[in-house]
């Protein structure tokens, strides 16, 4: 039994790749030819979409997924149009984050009641 044997699918390939045990399969198409088979770059860039990495609590990544699913979409689109809507209204308003909103109120001293005759 080699040390791959116990590995999970597709691991063995992993491991290979590492130590250096790659073989190289001359497949007879030429550089042109590979790249052909590449599908076409889209032509407005800007419309293109790119995998952003964001770190978030545990328990806010679970209320993510379950408003997603609770709403039939999946937690990258939902976060991809929570920030286009936050960005569009950058542009005409001065929104503020919550925490300093909440830092803020909590400054206020509550307003004085009248009792009514």
């Amino acid at each position: 039994m080699s040390k791959h044997d116990e590995t999970a699918p597709g691991e063995a390939e992993l491991i290979a790749a590492a130590e250096g045990e790659l073989t190289y399969v001359d497949t007879g198409e030429s550089e042109a030819e590979l790249l052909a088979e590449l599908p076409p770059v889209a032509e407005d860039v800007d419309d293109m979409l790119v995998v952003t990495s964001l770190r978030i609590p545990l328990s806010v990544h679970r209320r993510l997924r379950e408003y997603a699913e609770a709403h039939g979409t999946r937690p990258s689109v939902l976060i991809r149009q929570w920030i286009e809507l936050h960005l569009s209204t950058a542009d005409e308003d001065r929104p503020i984050m919550l925490a300093d909103a909440m830092r803020a109120l909590a400054q206020l001293r509550p307003a004085e009641r009248r009792d009514a005759a």
